[in-house]
C-alpha cells in the first residue's frame, strides 16, 4: 500500500514563490490545501485528500497537484478524472523534474487508460463548444482526444446560428475512436423558425385546461357520491310529490336536487376544459413538430471536418 503522495509539497511551494501579488492569496491557499491533501493522502484518507486536492486545483493548477490528484482519484476508482489529471501532470512535467516521479506518473496514467476510452472529436466548423454527456470539454478544434467513461456517451457540438449536433457513441475500455460532428446553419431563423414563447404559452394553457378539467371532474364525482348518500338516507321515491312521506323529506329533496345540479354543472364544465386543453395541446404540439419553412437553397453542401488526428470532407443534403 502506498503511504506517500507522488509529489511533495516542496515543489508546489517553489511554484508559488514567484506568484504575482494579485494571485498571492490564492496561491498561498492552494499551497496550504496541497500540503493538507498530502497529509491526508499519507494517512490513507483518500476521499478527504481528493477533496483537498480538488479545492487547491480550483485555485491554481500545476503538474504536481495534478499528479497527486490523479493518483488519489485512481485509488477512489474515478478513472476518467484520474486520466485527465495524470495526462496534464505529464504534459506540464518540468524538464528538470525527477525521472522516478515522471515514471510513476506515466505508470499510473497507463493504469487509468486501461479503465477508460478516448474519443477524438472533429467538427466541420471551428469555435463550436463540445460537450460529453452535457459536460463541457472544450472548444473546437480540440487539441487532443477526450477521456470518457466506458458505455454509451453522448457527444454534442453547439455553435450560435447552427443546429446543435448530437451523436451517441459506444465506448469500450482502453479503446480509441474518432467522432465527426457536422454543423449546419439553422433554417428559418432561431430555433427552427418556431416561437418559443408561443410554444411555451400554448403548452402552459394546455396543462392548465387539462388540469382544471380533471379537477372539476373529480369534484363532480365527489358531489355525485354525496347525492347518492343523500338519496339512500330517504325512502325510495320520497321526492315524488305523490309519495305519502314527501312533505316530511321536502327539505332533503331540495338539497338532493341542488347537489345533483352542481355535480352535473361541474361535470359539463370539466369536460369542456379537458376538450379545450386537449385541442390547445395538440395544436401546440403540431406547431412545434411541424417542419419549418425550407430554405430556398437546395442541394448538396460539402463541409470540411478537422480533428487532432485527421481531416476530411463531410456532405449534407438539403431537400
Amino acid at each position: 500500500m502506498r503511504t506517500k503522495a507522488l509529489v511533495s509539497a516542496a515543489s508546489f511551494a517553489l511554484l508559488i514563490a514567484g506568484a504575482a501579488p494579485a494571485y498571492a492569496d490564492d496561491a498561498a491557499r492552494a499551497a496550504e490545501l496541497f500540503a493538507t491533501g498530502n497529509k491526508l493522502f499519507d494517512e490513507q484518507k483518500w476521499a478527504e485528500a481528493e477533496a483537498s486536492y480538488q479545492a487547491a486545483w480550483d485555485l491554481r493548477k500545476s503538474f504536481d497537484l495534478a499528479g497527486n490528484l490523479g493518483d488519489v482519484e485512481m485509488t477512489l476508482g474515478q478513472y476518467r478524472d484520474a486520466a485527465e489529471h495524470l495526462s496534464y501532470a505529464l504534459e506540464e512535467f518540468p524538464a528538470g523534474g525527477k525521472p522516478e516521479v515522471r515514471e510513476a506518473l506515466q505508470k499510473r496514467l497507463e493504469e487509468a487508460k486501461k479503465q477508460v476510452g478516448s474519443v477524438t472529436i472533429g467538427t466541420s466548423i471551428g469555435g463550436a463548444k463540445i460537450y460529453v454527456d452535457g459536460r463541457f470539454v472544450g472548444q473546437a478544434p480540440l487539441a487532443k482526444p477526450v477521456f470518457v467513461d466506458p458505455g454509451k456517451r453522448v457527444i454534442e457540438a453547439r455553435l450560435p446560428g447552427h443546429d446543435d449536433v448530437l451523436k451517441t457513441v459506444d465506448v469500450e475500455k482502453a479503446q480509441a475512436q474518432e467522432v465527426s460532428l457536422v454543423l449546419a446553419p439553422k433554417i428559418g431563423g432561431s430555433s427552427g423558425g418556431k416561437s418559443k414563447i408561443l410554444i411555451g404559452v400554448g403548452g402552459g394553457l394546455a396543462l392548465v385546461g387539462i388540469g382544471a378539467g380533471i379537477g372539476l371532474l373529480a369534484t363532480a364525482s365527489g358531489l355525485s357520491s354525496d347525492a347518492d348518500a343523500q338519496d339512500n338516507a330517504m325512502p325510495d321515491a320520497a321526492c315524488n310529490p305523490l309519495h305519502p312521506r314527501n312533505a316530511e323529506f321536502s327539505g332533503a329533496c331540495v338539497e338532493l336536487r341542488g347537489t345533483l345540479e352542481r355535480s352535473q354543472t361541474l361535470h359539463n364544465v370539466g369536460i369542456g376544459a379537458l376538450v379545450v386543453g386537449g385541442v390547445i395541446g395538440v395544436g401546440t404540439l403540431v406547431y412545434a413538430l411541424m417542419p419549418s419553412k425550407k430554405s430556398a437553397t437546395m442541394g448538396l453542401q460539402v463541409l470540411p471536418t478537422v480533428a487532432p488526428t485527421y481531416a476530411g470532407l463531410s456532405a449534407i443534403g438539403r431537400f
